[in-house]
């Protein structure tokens, strides 16, 4: 049975940890504001786990270990304040020994690593060839230093680095070090802190290059939902946006296709609109997942009710963006495009409940974007869905 007084960390809290007893975050010594404010300023790191009815007091100390259970530092307890099932812990830390789990370990920066004179760019996962091209150039014979900061996702970490190591391979004397993403506790302030500026400034750092994307805090993934009438084009369109996803970024795309979604995961059910919707959010839980893990899952359902869609938001937000795109091409040029003869089905009582038929479509009010593929090829509209997710932070594609 396990000590109630050792704590188990992993994931970003626990490199949180090590950035900490690695004095990688200057003035910052604990669970605590920084002692003078300084670089800092702003940075108040707290322990914050979930509460199991032990009582934790002022002065007590609790081992935090790894997920191996390695003690890795002792924790003496200035604070703690139990709020909606967690509590809340400040207090200075004592180091045990040094962590060995997350990516790129060889990598990660160190306390004394001298950062002055060299040229220091940043980058976070889904970096452009040509953004890495122009640190390159910004170098002149200087040392290069190509700074890979980590995402919560430990494989697209582990990805970037290693492109940014092939990169440096063709620099003469180029680097590449790693600073994951970490979490320092609700409310410390690390959302308006950029932790990885800190710690590359306190390393010396006087001019960094920042190539990282807006959305490099998260999980830099996404859900795409192309919605709309059968026959609109919405699978032509998350085809093409995954082609160029594919082949003009670093980001995995997968496409989520209707209909092997529904005989995989749905076979089931039938297509009352009961079982259509809860077909929906099966969709979106997969496509969650997809995006969690830092891809950018694109889905392509008829999704006709706005009660679906609202359904499917919520089992992405507030973990990844969804975006929601409506193919708004007319019932008329639809059902001209009608390779299947669905509608021709529909319209003769064969199929009940076909959507613009006998069942309504229900256009989204919450549409990121709407395309009429009657009035847009589809090169122009992938390239408007493009410039969208590009605005969002969520691509980088010229």
């Amino acid at each position: 049975m396990s000590d109630p007084r050792d704590i188990v960390l992993r994931g970003p809290p626990l490199e949180g940890l090590e950035l900490i007893v690695a004095g990688l975050l200057p003035g910052i010594e604990g669970y605590r504001p920084a002692a003078d404010g300084g670089a800092a300023r702003g940075l108040s790191p707290r322990l914050v786990i979930p509460d199991s009815g032990e009582r934790l007091s002022p002065g007590d100390e609790v081992t935090i270990r790894d997920p191996d259970g390695t003690p890795l530092a002792r924790l003496r307890i200035d604070d703690a304040a139990a709020m909606d099932g967690e509590v809340v812990l400040t207090g200075a830390l004592e180091r045990l020994r040094d962590p060995e789990h997350g990516p790129a370990r060889a990598a990660r920066l160190r306390r004394g690593f001298d950062l002055a004179g060299r040229t220091v760019a940043v980058f976070s996962p889904g970096a452009s060839p040509a953004d890495v091209l122009r640190a390159v150039m910004a170098a002149e014979g200087s040392t290069l230093v190509l700074i890979a900061e980590g995402t919560a996702d430990p494989a697209a970490s582990a990805r970037l680095v290693d492109e940014l190591r092939r990169v440096a391979e063709l620099v003469p004397g180029a680097e590449v070090r790693f600073v994951p993403r970490v979490e320092l506790g609700a409310g410390a302030g690390a959302g308006a802190v950029d932790v990885t500026g800190l710690v590359l400034a306190g390393l010396g750092a006087q001019s960094v290059l920042d190539f990282r994307t807006p959305s490099a805090g998260g999980s830099g993934g996404a859900v795409i939902l192309f919605t709309g009438l059968s026959g609109a084009g919405k699978s032509t369109l998350a085809r093409a946006l995954v082609d160029r996803i594919a082949g003009e970024s670093s980001h995995r795309a997968v496409l989520l296709d209707g209909d092997d979604l529904r005989r995989e995961l749905a076979s089931e059910l039938t297509f009352s609109a009961e079982d259509r919707h809860r077909n929906l959010e099966r969709q979106a839980w997969v496509a969650a997942r997809v995006a969690e893990a830092g891809g950018i899952a694109v889905c392509a359902p008829i999704a006709p009710f706005s009660a679906s869609r609202a359904a499917m938001r919520a089992k992405v937000e507030p973990a990844a963006e969804f975006v929601v795109i409506h193919v708004s091409t007319p019932i008329s040029v639809a059902e001209q495009r009608d390779r299947k003869g669905l509608y021709a089905r529909a319209r003769a009582g064969l199929i009940r409940d076909f959507t613009g038929i006998d069942s309504p479509y229900e256009a989204p009010e919450d549409a990121d974007l709407a395309l009429d593929t009657s009035e847009l090829s589809v090169e122009a509209c992938t390239e408007a869905v493009i410039g969208l997710l590009n605005e969002k932070g969520l691509l980088k594609i010229g």
